[in-house]
């Protein structure tokens, strides 16, 4: 059975995910087939020390093949080769000479780089079509900018009556709330979703919005609230009489917590955390509401007060979901402000924040035709390696796929399809913040998603050559311990039973788990 072009590993930490990386590469540049055209080959990955690495094993590889003296007995990889290229042991060590020296003459189309990277040459070549300036400065410090285009906003306070007036407003709340009266740190907050990919869709949302529309927004908002709580206060007091008229005395109810909590909802105490951290609600409903002996009336009176209960529940999470909604409600009305003094920025200094790569491509470039983007690179690249796929956002795999389904689905001259190889590890996702989307490579590695034509061949790595046995052990322990909480079933079922790895360590190693704890003087980030 022949092994389909498309494949994807399953590489937990230390399970030799560079090594079957090199070795995939290796064997297409190494197979009778290849004519050393190295521009057809792309590897990415996202960090500069990923592709270093990566590139230094792919030559030291390269120079061990042709230095091998007993080449019958050469390491585990050369073997590995041999075998599965079907070539004599010298006849590899041949070809494992000639592409190491084609490929330092040709080390240009070398193509190993960060996936950063080929997103900025896609949008150099493309830059002319985008209107963009084609010396553009590639802007990585995207802090400092919002920094500035903040501080722009804020200094135009005065000429725009009703700016002036929202920022005023604003920075009453929070005095009002004991915060800063400083609004500078919240806008950069709110502004820094203009960077984050993930956001981009409702952020457009929001462009077509004008100053007028959320001042009526924060208006609209303000007046609910205040219809809900007073609606919260009027049937809590109602509840309150009603158990007076059960015949109940306060003192009925285990320590008065039940009549507490509404007298609180009377009290206009609407904090849900306050209300709702007890156990309240599982009482009410096993019909457990009266001190030990005692019995209610009558069934219906717990009825009653549970369905009260639910309802002002409800009511104050709406109450809370409204608040939180008006405290965000300024920032969100100047993000369109804030919008325009970056673009402002950015045209006055010919600059593009690197976050903005995948956000253009997506807009401009991945609905032009394959061969027509192949041909404006002046490269069609055939065979592709993808590193860490865990940490790929949404928009940076969409704007791949055409060029890899292109390569799949279509023959070279020698009639020979391209290739696509994926590696990644879900439980080492660690670029959520920056759209990163673990879920991607978990649909992929479940078979829930077909993105191309040809099916993938999907393999795990299950041993861990790095760790000793009792750091492999705690490691499996800890995820399926921590799948019983998770309710998102292919996250549940991967760490319950997938990806549990083995150890070949002779011995035990050694794990120690330190906790810190939150003082009031002293909050979790400032323990770190």
């Amino acid at each position: 059975m022949q092994i389909s072009p498309y494949k994807i590993y399953s590489a937990s930490a230390g399970s030799g995910k560079t090594y079957t990386l090199v070795k995939a590469y290796l064997k297409i540049i190494l197979s009778p087939g290849f004519n050393n055209n190295f521009r057809q080959l792309l590897a990415i990955t996202f960090t500069n020390k990923a592709v270093n690495e990566m590139k230094e094993r792919i030559l030291e590889s390269l120079h061990n093949f042709s230095q091998i003296r007993d080449v019958k007995n050469g390491g585990t990889l050369f073997k590995e080769l041999s075998q599965e290229l079907n070539l004599k042991p010298e006849e590899l060590q041949l070809r494992a000479q000639k592409t190491l020296k084609h490929l330092l003459h040709n080390y240009a189309f070398f193509d190993i780089s960060t996936i950063d990277k080929f997103t900025h040459r896609l949008i150099r070549t493309f830059a002319k079509d985008l209107k963009l300036p084609q010396n553009f400065e590639v802007v990585l410090d995207t802090d400092l900018l919002l920094d500035e285009a903040i501080n722009q906003l804020i200094s135009k306070a005065g000429g725009n009556k009703q700016l002036t007036q929202v920022l005023i407003d604003f920075a009453l709340e929070k005095i009002d709330d004991s915060k800063s009266w400083d609004i500078a740190f919240d806008l950069n907050k709110i502004g820094r979703l203009l960077f984050n990919e993930t956001h981009e869709t409702h952020i457009k949302e929001l462009q077509s919005r004008k100053l007028e529309d959320f001042i009526e927004l924060k208006k609209d908002l303000l007046t609910k609230s205040l219809e809900l709580e007073s609606q919260a206060v009027t049937l809590a007091n109602s509840v309150l009489q009603y158990i007076s008229e059960c015949g109940l005395e306060y003192a009925d109810f285990p320590r008065e917590t039940l009549p507490n909590h509404f007298k609180k909802i009377a009290q206009r105490i609407f904090n849900p955390t306050n209300l709702y951290n007890n156990k309240l609600e599982e009482s009410l409903i096993n019909g457990k509401i009266l001190k030990s002996g005692m019995v209610l009336p009558s069934e219906e009176i717990a009825t009653s007060l549970l369905e009260n209960y639910l309802s002002l529940k409800k009511i104050i999470y709406h109450i809370a979901f409204l608040k939180n909604a008006y405290a965000n409600s300024v920032p969100l009305t100047i993000l369109n402000g804030i919008q325009q003094e970056l673009k402002n920025l950015q045209d006055e200094r010919a600059q593009l924040p690197i976050s903005n790569f995948n956000r253009i491509i997506s807009n401009e470039i991945k609905n032009q035709p394959a061969p027509y983007i192949y041909e404006r690179l002046g490269e069609k690249y055939r065979h592709y390696f993808i590193d860490e796929f865990q940490d790929t956002s949404e928009l940076q795999w969409n704007n791949l796929i055409p060029l890899i389904s292109n390569a799949l689905e279509g023959t070279d001259e020698y009639g020979k399809l391209g290739s696509l190889f994926l590696v990644g590890d879900a439980k080492q996702a660690i670029y959520r913040w920056r759209g990163g989307r673990a879920e991607q490579f978990l649909n992929l590695i479940s078979l829930k998603e077909q993105t191309f034509v040809i099916p993938p061949h999907v393999e795990d790595l299950p041993t861990n050559y790095r760790s000793k046995k009792e750091i492999v052990a705690f490691n499996n322990n800890f995820f399926t311990s921590c799948s019983a909480f998770l309710h998102n079933p292919v996250y549940h079922e991967l760490f319950n039973k997938g990806n549990r790895q083995n150890s070949e360590a002779s011995d035990r190693g050694y794990v120690q788990l330190s906790f810190l704890e939150s003082t009031e003087t002293a909050g979790l980030d400032d323990l770190y």
